[in-house]
């Protein structure tokens, strides 16, 4: 079954209103201060996790992940010079799991939009890019020690975020299988995966993803170069992200 069209959330300092198929809710906000620069905070989470504190308007367009159900809702997309496009940390397909200390994660819509509007001016969210557990390729995982693994792992997820915010390639929905993954003495991470891509919502294609990243001082990874090949057709290949440009 086509999931319900997706649901628009839009912030401005009077009011908040969703769309979620036919249905339409307007309430006011409590707050009519502006938004100020956000600031990301990484703390100890499980992987693929992490939390951005902004500030009201958001500017998120949410979807629920299963139409109907409390399962949550995901990022559909950002609006243009918002809260969170401007943060440079949250990406479409990425999982809402908290605002503040409240979990939101098996909420159904309503719920979720009503929690959000009782949320003071500056929130905290919690999201996750829901890659999940993702598969590696025997040998390889064979190969690596614990620490290039993590390392490894961190560099395919910030990849995944860069492909994801760019949209050239429509919507990155999960990582297929990790498949290659080399390190050099000055501390760059080359790694090779499989994913896989949808610009309709309905089909799906395959991309052979390339990536090089590096750690950065805060702990977090900055990707110097992103490249996606299509495993279909000509077998055309996209460069998102050049070294040294």
């Amino acid at each position: 079954m086509k999931k319900t069209p997706f649901c628009v959330l839009l912030w401005s300092p009077l009011t908040v209103t969703a769309f979620l198929g036919r249905r339409s809710w307007i309430k006011q906000a409590r707050n009519k201060e502006s938004f100020s620069q956000p600031h990301t905070v990484f703390m100890g989470l499980s992987p693929g996790a992490f939390t951005v504190e902004l500030e009201k308007p958001l500017g998120i367009v949410l979807e629920e992940r299963k139409a109907g159900t409390e399962s949550g809702v995901l990022v559909k997309s950002l609006v243009e010079d918002g809260a969170a496009s401007i943060s440079g940390k949250i990406a479409p397909r990425e999982i809402l799991l908290m605002v503040d200390d409240t979990d939101v994660s098996n909420y159904d819509f309503d719920s979720i939009m009503n929690t959000l509007v009782e949320a003071p001016t500056k929130l905290l969210l919690t999201l996750s890019d829901g890659l999940g557990k993702m598969d590696i390729a025997k040998n390889l995982e064979k190969r690596l020690s614990q620490e290039e693994a993590l390392l490894a792992d961190s560099v395919v997820r910030a990849a995944v975020k860069e492909i994801r915010m760019d949209q050239r390639l429509g919507d990155l929905l999960h990582v297929e299988i990790i498949i290659g993954a080399g390190f050099r003495n000055d501390g760059k991470c080359l790694i090779r995966f499989f994913g896989i891509f949808s610009t309709d919502g309905v089909t799906t294609y395959s991309c052979n993803v390339s990536a090089t990243g590096i750690r950065q001082l805060d702990g977090s990874i900055k990707i110097i170069s992103l490249a996606c090949a299509k495993d279909e057709g000509l077998g055309q290949t996209i460069d998102l992200i050049i070294e040294g440009t």
